[in-house]
């Protein structure tokens, strides 16, 4: 599966460690996103594309380069033990006004599937807190990202 990766890497010109350099904000915001999408222990398509549309929206990269951080923060995540090295990566390169709009996307992401637990919740609140994103920042960002998923105002019951 490594060798696999490497080679899809290379096949596009980059390797992988250079895409970690490259793109470190990307990277970071990715695992975060994949923190999420885990948190229930099931990744969907949904969700990947999701991530992949947030992290092309937020750091405005082309779609190769997207898949290809999304692909490599996913096969990292398998072996990460803490967030704090990407919350602390994205808390030198975002504005407060990115660091908001990022938890609106992991709020996006979590409501894909319509159904919100408790894990994905206390996920995105741990990583707002580490963030440094206000409560009511928090609060209007869920409203939000509940919104862009269509999800009714009343939140769906627990799993």
């Amino acid at each position: 599966m490594l060798e696999r990766l490497k080679e899809l890497f290379n096949a596009r010109g980059v390797p992988a460690d250079d895409i970690v350099q490259a793109h470190g904000g990307a990277y970071a915001a990715a695992m975060l996103l994949i923190e999420v999408a885990w948190a229930d222990h099931d990744i969907s398509s949904r969700e990947l594309d999701a991530a992949k549309r947030a992290i092309g929206k937020l750091f405005v990269l082309d779609a190769d380069i997207v898949s290809t951080v999304v692909a490599r923060a996913r096969h990292d995540h398998a072996e990460s033990t803490s967030i704090y090295p990407f919350t602390r990566e994205l808390n030198q390169h975002l504005t407060p006004t990115e660091k908001r709009e990022l938890i609106s996307m992991l709020w996006r992401l979590a409501y894909t599937d319509a159904v919100l637990t408790g894990y994905e919740e206390r996920s995105i609140r741990r990583i707002a807190e580490l963030l440094y994103v206000s409560h009511g920042d928090f609060i209007s960002a869920k409203q939000e990202g509940r919104g862009a998923a269509g999800v009714n105002a009343k939140p769906p019951p627990e799993r």
